[in-house]
């Protein structure tokens, strides 16, 4: 997960904001009294001036996610509550607004709001805060501004209405799969914490960038967990295992260009897609596995899903221990690592044209 929102906390005062009339100078506690050292933005800075703060970042791709912030009064504006506060836009490049809401606080705690967006393509786009109520230089202040992108939540799963951000998905939905259309049985989702990855760095996901496993895919750049398995669809694979497409875990391919271990310092949510059998899905347009349960899958869920799980596909806990039916073969770690070693030194992807 990545913040596109570059000092959205104001530690580095107005910096990479743009606008006019803007106020990052003052800490919390100037407003509130409260004692607090963090640095916020007042959206009325200057008396008979309208502020306006605006950021412009780019997205990689078609992805559905949410602007978050956390508002307050300050403490002389209570007086002018429900109508002190500010417009939060997301624009297009040609000015368009495809998303916007108002924000009008009326405590001076800080209390955190979110605007859901749809990016329907790649491009740049701005998001832009202008203030409303009284231009009287008392107004709502404003933190913690952010646009995460979640390439694991976020991933676009092919269905047969096109493509939908997994975290839309729920039991029963339409899934387009290697072997036709199949229903969703179960969905499951685990987030990872900032302080969990330093911990262990197992946790943290595998970023492929856009086209770095050939034919173009995946189509913006894709998240995934470690042991998450990607097709390989390679006539190396097919002299090696006399099969073209076998199955590889996402860390296996860091050896390759533009394939490797995400340093993001944002939340992770990781999602896992259940199916009547092991199924390949596409991922960002990218060929993928869907949730095989073994006693590594199983153990890596929450309690919360292994319990769920337990009730719902008693017959897959069951045998979670011994050799489940895979969609492809998994081959033993020694040649997969061969197999990657082969591919780099001869510069071939990890997905022939088909």
């Amino acid at each position: 997960m990545r913040n596109l929102i570059i000092n959205g906390t104001f530690d580095s005062g107005s910096a990479y904001w743009t606008g006019n009339d803007l106020e990052t100078s003052y800490s919390e506690g100037a407003y509130l009294n409260n004692g607090s050292s963090n640095r916020v933005a007042e959206m009325d800075g200057r008396a008979n001036q309208t502020t306006v703060m605006q950021q412009t970042f780019r997205v990689d791709g078609p992805i559905q996610t949410a602007v978050t912030l956390d508002a307050a009064l300050r403490n002389a504006s209570l007086n002018q509550a429900g109508t002190e506060g500010f417009t939060v836009e997301v624009l297009a490049s040609d000015g368009t607004v495809i998303a916007s809401m108002t924000v009008l606080p009326t405590t001076n705690s800080f209390t955190q709001v979110s605007l859901d967006v749809t990016f329907d393509s790649a491009g740049d786009y701005t998001l832009r805060l202008t203030e409303l109520g009284k231009d009287n230089s008392l107004g709502a202040i404003v933190d913690n501004i952010s646009l995460i992108v979640c390439f694991c939540g976020g991933t676009l799963i092919g269905t047969p209405d096109g493509p939908r951000a997994i975290e839309t998905l729920q039991a029963g939905d339409i899934i387009l799969t290697e072997t036709g259309a199949k229903p969703l049985r179960w969905i499951g989702r685990r987030v990872v914490q900032p302080d969990e990855m330093t911990r262990n760095a197992k946790l943290k996901p595998v970023r492929i960038d856009t086209g770095a496993l050939g034919a173009g895919l995946p189509t913006q750049p894709l998240e995934v967990s470690r042991q998450h398995r990607m097709l390989v669809r390679s006539r190396v694979a097919g002299r090696m295992f006399g099969s073209q497409e076998i199955l590889l875990p996402a860390i296996r391919l860091t050896d390759l260009p533009g394939i490797e271990i995400s340093e993001g310092t944002e939340p992770v949510s990781y999602f896992h897609m259940l199916f009547d059998n092991h199924e390949i899905v596409r991922a960002n347009g990218a060929p993928s596995e869907s949730l095989l349960v073994t006693e590594r899958s199983f153990a890596a869920l929450t309690p919360a899903a292994q319990e769920e799980l337990q009730a719902l596909f008693p017959h897959l806990v069951h045998r979670a221990g011994t050799a489940a039916a895979s969609a492809r073969p998994i081959p033993e770690t020694a040649r997969q690592k061969r197999l990657v070693q082969r591919l780099a030194k001869n510069q071939h992807p990890v997905l022939d044209a088909a």
